[in-house]
């Protein structure tokens, strides 16, 4: 029986991973890591908190934008889940480890302009090198183009929001703007295609999954 947990299932692109990985992933069981166990009354679907994860095989970990506030879902739908940040991402990734999980997707939302050079396809920060030293069989790095600051919100959110907005007027062709829908759907392929040992792939090799075949 294959297990995967999927932790940060907050937000539309939590949401939406948390939904593919249940339709597509092809498991057994999916466990959403949340505050406290409780059942949703949804075929295949469980939750527990860290302490009490069963046996896995797979983990996909989202990482919250920078402004976690407004990563949540506007109507609560996510309130159950726990936020995955820099702060707790190496400790959920641990606990798994220890439940035996060996393959472990990280979805690390990267602004445009980041994609830009060569250095967003190597191990960026000290999280991915931490995670990198875990007893994993696989870790798959994956960047998509960060889009979730909302209009909402203060006077700074507001200018956080325009200046995605410009950025994403001004990608290039090859750095893909993808869809929640998209990302969730290609970064499972990632786990399931990509070679054992450290893959780091960038927006526009994420679009690539779906088109390789």
């Amino acid at each position: 029986m294959t297990v995967a947990l999927v932790a940060g299932a907050v937000g539309r692109l939590g949401e939406a991973l948390l939904n593919a990985v249940l339709s597509r992933g092809g498991y057994h069981e999916v466990v959403a890591l949340a505050e406290s166990p409780m059942a949703l009354g949804i075929r295949h679907l469980s939750l527990a908190d860290i302490d009490a994860l069963p046996e896995l095989d797979d983990v996909y970990l989202s990482l919250s934008s920078p402004d976690a506030g407004s990563s949540r879902s506007f109507h609560g739908r996510d309130a159950p889940f726990v936020l995955v940040d820099t702060g707790n991402c190496l400790r959920i990734a641990e606990h798994a480890a220890a439940r035996g999980a060996k393959r472990l997707l990280l979805i690390s939302p990267t602004p445009a302009w980041q994609q830009l050079g060569s250095f967003h396809r190597a191990l960026g920060n000290e999280l991915e090198l931490a995670l990198s030293r875990l007893p994993l069989q696989r870790l798959v790095i994956t960047r998509p183009v960060a889009t979730d600051a909302k209009a909402g919100g203060n006077w700074l959110q507001r200018v956080v929001h325009v200046y995605l907005s410009l950025q994403l007027l001004m990608l290039p062709r090859s750095i893909p703007h993808q869809t929640s829908e998209q990302i969730a759907r290609r970064v499972i392929l990632a786990l399931q295609r990509s070679p054992d040992g450290i893959t780091v792939l960038p927006a526009d090799r994420i679009e690539a999954l779906e088109t390789d075949g």
